[in-house]
């Protein structure tokens, strides 16, 4: 992969087409920071770099920037933060410094979930133990009288409609109390690389033992890759 000529190419078009200077740009641990449009948050570098430090370098590889905007598309799908070959583009425009650091850290995630996804699946555990908690969820609704068919929630992959019932309909909310102890937050339960993902953040931002006791397959995933055996280490 031509890497080096790719991140050139990218940085010369971000800095004619959106005006971007030397002063936008801030280095950490090998990562390009680029403040395209003016944040609403205390972007403490000490903070990022703190943020950071908690994951392995090896993590890392696969991004080469983080770019603080005011982007169309995280905003027409209802996203704060989006990770794209290479680069995880973030809304400029958040409520907190512990929201972005969350985000970011979880676009970290999917992109560790691209490079490892054989490691991370083949063996299909993660997606049983995600499929279980599917089960035991689809049984909380229908306590509470909803209904939402076998073919939808026994659907690993990402489902927009299903993911906007959640999310707009049932809320997150309600989801939170209905998903006590089956996932760690209610977004993991939009889909099996979501459910990755959010535990990746529990794991490696908040370092929150919870995880280990509601999805302890996905957190002895984690811990292994953590310490390189995804790599032979």
């Amino acid at each position: 992969m031509l890497r080096k000529e790719k991140n050139s190419t990218m940085r010369n078009y971000l800095k004619s087409k959106n005006k971007i200077n030397e002063t936008n740009f801030l280095t950490l641990s090998g990562i390009s920071v680029i403040i395209k449009d003016p944040v609403d948050f205390d972007l403490n570098t000490e903070d990022f770099k703190e943020t950071l430090k908690g994951l392995p370098d090896h993590f890392l590889s696969d991004v080469d920037y983080i770019i603080f905007g005011k982007f169309d598309f995280l905003k027409k799908n209802g996203y704060n933060a989006a990770y794209n070959d290479g680069a995880i583009y973030v809304n400029s425009i958040q409520g907190n410094n512990e929201d972005v650091y969350d985000d970011i850290v979880h676009e970290i995630g999917h992109s560790v979930e691209e490079r490892y996804k054989d490691f991370i699946y083949s063996d299909m555990t993660i997606e049983n133990e995600f499929l279980r908690k599917r089960k035991m969820f689809q049984r909380e609704l229908q306590i509470s009288g909803i209904n939402v068919s076998d073919s939808k929630m026994l659907n690993s992959d990402h489902d927009r409609e299903l993911d906007e019932y959640f999310s707009n309909v049932i809320g997150y909310p309600r989801m939170t109390v209905m998903t006590q102890g089956i996932f760690y937050s209610p977004y993991g339960a939009t889909s099996l690389r979501e459910y990755f993902a959010n535990g990746f953040e529990a794991y490696f931002y908040h370092r929150d033992f919870y995880l280990k006791k509601v999805s302890p397959v996905l957190y002895n995933k984690l811990e292994r890759l953590e310490i390189g055996e995804q790599n032979g280490y």
